[in-house]
């Protein structure tokens, strides 16, 4: 696939969610996201647990704003829960329209931080960093 060009206002967005979704539902959002995401020049990585998505989104704010109204209607998505919104200098996963990880293991990280009252901005990037860094690619990890 062809990395997108990066917009002017390169943006990234990292949300987590309570799934409520069957698996069939998930491989029907993942052929959705892909489609959309070409069309937007969205790129990012999907993760999940199984109960829960984490997502990390790149593309410029008004796609990133288009994908999120999507996704905020969507009743497979509950609690969505926006942990960083924020410019950034590159795309981690500039070759996936939509990467796909399966995390069984954060079910229980997800819930907690649906739980919780507020997020500071440098706990969210390191729970996206730790929970991301499986996928990333080498020279991707801690990037913005």
């Amino acid at each position: 696939m062809t990395t997108p060009v990066p917009p002017p206002d390169l943006c990234q967005l990292f949300y987590i969610s309570r799934s409520r979704s069957t698996p069939l539902d998930v491989e029907q959002i993942l052929a959705s996201a892909r489609r959309q995401n070409l069309q937007r020049g969205v790129t990012g990585i999907l993760l999940f647990s199984g109960g829960h998505f984490a997502q990390l989104l790149e593309g410029s704010s008004r796609a990133l704003h288009d994908t999120m109204s999507a996704i905020d209607a969507d009743p497979r998505h509950e609690a969505v829960t926006r942990l960083i919104e924020e410019p950034a200098t590159r795309r981690r996963f500039g070759d996936w329209s939509m990467a796909f990880f399966e995390a069984p293991g954060a079910d229980d990280l997800i819930q907690q931080l649906l739980a919780g009252q507020h997020i500071p901005p440098e706990r969210a990037r390191r729970v996206m960093d730790k929970m991301l860094a499986p996928c990333l690619p080498a020279n991707s990890q801690g990037a913005q």
